[in-house]
């Protein structure tokens, strides 16, 4: 396994400690960097009256027992640059620009590994004490990427996976696999479609169990996408947020937002309450955040759909 730094770890502001969250970072960032933009900034919605703005309510407040994982991908050569060195932190490299699509081996490597990495991320958190419908997997970019693989390589339910201005590798071999056998309404053969993703990988199809599958797509999903992302463009979110749907997980989420690639206010209480829902310890304070009737979403939500409603 690729040497990776110790993950920052934010403890919970209130015992016990009950729920964890992993996020993942994106391409060239690490967890150190990113971790105080989350845990840290205060959190203000259209919500929020303007006597309280800009105070020291942050997600750490509105999810008061969750402890925060903020791991770094490893040091990885970026192979589309021909002309010199550059060495990133990435969870995996891709030697062309179209990364939704690239199946190349600099891609398929670092996806092994860096979901590996996280599945003993979990491990560990299980290991103290936390069961993994209590465990969420969140990132952004191209830790929403590598997060999609964890979700699908991990052999039962998690607690959700909240993913931001993401896309999902192989996503075309995958929609290929799953018009073929979902033409009809059904969702398509994800057994067929994890076998692939194996298969890339380098693993046999033969470690992937039925029951395992069966729990794997209980863990709820939420994607969420800025409509103004000059990097990873809204269609590459559309794509993947289908594909969950088409591989038949039971709960997908899809929201946009008015913001470029990165997050507004917005985009994190909906994926507090999102989580509240889900059964993780929200504290009482969210209500201020947050509209009385759930189709005002406020002034950055574009548009919001759960599978039987859209917003």
């Amino acid at each position: 396994m690729a040497e990776h730094e110790e993950p920052l770890t934010i403890n919970p502001i209130t015992s016990p400690h009950d729920s964890t969250i992993i996020f993942l970072h994106g391409r060239g960032d690490n967890g150190r960097n990113v971790a105080p933009f989350l845990v840290f900034a205060p959190v203000n919605s259209d919500y929020t009256p303007s006597s309280r703005r800009n105070r020291d309510i942050t997600i750490r407040h509105l999810l008061p027992r969750t402890k925060f994982v903020f791991p770094t991908a490893a040091r990885r050569r970026l192979t589309r640059i021909q002309r010199g060195e550059i060495i990133w932190n990435q969870w995996f490299d891709n030697s062309v620009a179209d990364f939704a699509d690239s199946v190349d081996e600099a891609q398929v490597e670092g996806i092994k590994e860096s979901t590996d990495y996280i599945h003993q991320l979990i491990r560990e958190e299980i290991e103290s004490g936390i069961p993994p419908e209590k465990i969420i997997i969140m990132g952004i970019s191209q830790g929403c990427a590598v997060g999609n693989m964890v979700v699908m390589r991990y052999p039962g339910r998690l607690g959700g996976f909240a993913g931001m201005c993401g896309w999902l590798p192989f996503i075309s071999h995958i929609e290929g696999i799953l018009k073929e056998g979902g033409e009809d309404g059904t969702p398509g053969d994800v057994m067929k479609v994890l076998e692939y993703v194996e298969g890339r990988l380098g693993n046999g199809s033969g470690t992937i169990q039925r029951e395992d599958v069966t729990e794997m797509l209980k863990t709820p999903v939420f994607i969420t996408h800025g409509i103004d992302d000059p990097k990873v463009v809204p269609k590459c979110g559309e794509r993947l947020q289908s594909a969950f749907r088409g591989m038949g997980f039971e709960e997908v989420s899809w929201a946009t937002y008015k913001v470029g690639h990165w997050w507004c206010d917005e985009q994190i209480v909906h994926i507090i309450a999102w989580l509240g829902a889900k059964g993780l310890t929200v504290s009482e304070q969210l209500a201020q955040f947050i509209g009385s009737d759930i189709t005002d979403l406020g002034s950055q939500c574009v548009g919001y759909f759960t599978g039987e409603d859209e917003f």
